[in-house]
């Protein structure tokens, strides 16, 4: 009895364990959305542009979430970049100010941070004179 008991209890985990591989392979397949695109996918080649680091930033979110992310705009060429890195405490304020107005929503998607992307690229713009071609979220973290 004791030997039927302990071989149904360790097929039963078998099976258990089982079911839960499987059920996050396709939750992980069919459910949650895929993987960022690269920026090569989206269209812009890997030399496009200059890369200037604007910082990191970490800000209270509406509702009482906050957000740290590191930020990066891609200019049009070098002498964008001298002219942008004389405006950094404007292009820092800038993003302080779109990033403090948004929600934890408004950063969990992948479509909310395309959305907010290109917000930043035209408040960026306002101050670099239509100079930033791209905003990279080198890293974000939210809680």
């Amino acid at each position: 009895m004791k030997g039927k008991s302990l071989i149904f209890m360790i097929l039963a985990v078998v099976l258990g364990v089982g079911l839960g591989v499987a059920g996050t392979v396709g939750a992980q397949k069919y459910i949650f959305e895929p993987p960022a695109q690269s920026s090569a996918s989206r269209g812009v080649s890997k030399d496009s542009g200059v890369l200037l680091p604007i910082g990191e930033f970490t800000v209270n979110l509406q509702g009482g979430a906050f957000l740290k992310t590191t930020i990066t705009v891609e200019v049009e060429d070098a002498k964008a970049e001298a002219l942008l890195k004389e405006k950094d405490a404007f292009l820092k304020d800038r993003v302080n100010s779109v990033l403090a107005n948004k929600s934890l929503a408004d950063v969990q998607t992948l479509a909310a941070r395309e959305k907010l992307r290109e917000e930043l690229i035209n408040k960026l713009n306002e101050v670099g004179g239509n100079k930033i071609n791209d905003v990279l979220f080198l890293s974000l973290v939210y809680q």
